[in-house]
């Protein structure tokens, strides 16, 4: 009587599967472009951290009226 309406069923869904795959394949590129971004950030900050915390700290000798004061690494303000 009637043919059926669709006959290439098969084919459309591979064509849908294809088309899937690429826009998550898109969206997983994208999400790892902004994971690599997000951790370029945190090692930028970890290494500005690093550097404020690892330089030589200078700090002045007891004061002494006849001296001038002196100051040197590892000395305390006294805080």
């Amino acid at each position: 009587m009637f043919a059926p309406l669709d006959t290439h069923g098969e084919k459309r869904a591979d064509l849908h599967r294809a088309a899937r795959l690429s826009m998550l394949h898109d969206r997983v590129v994208k999400r790892l472009d902004k994971v690599d971004h997000s951790a370029n950030a945190v090692e930028n900050a970890a290494a500005a951290f690093v550097e404020a915390t690892h330089r030589p700290a200078v700090f002045v000798a007891p004061f002494r009226p006849d001296r001038r004061p002196e100051t040197a690494a590892g000395w305390t303000l006294g805080l």
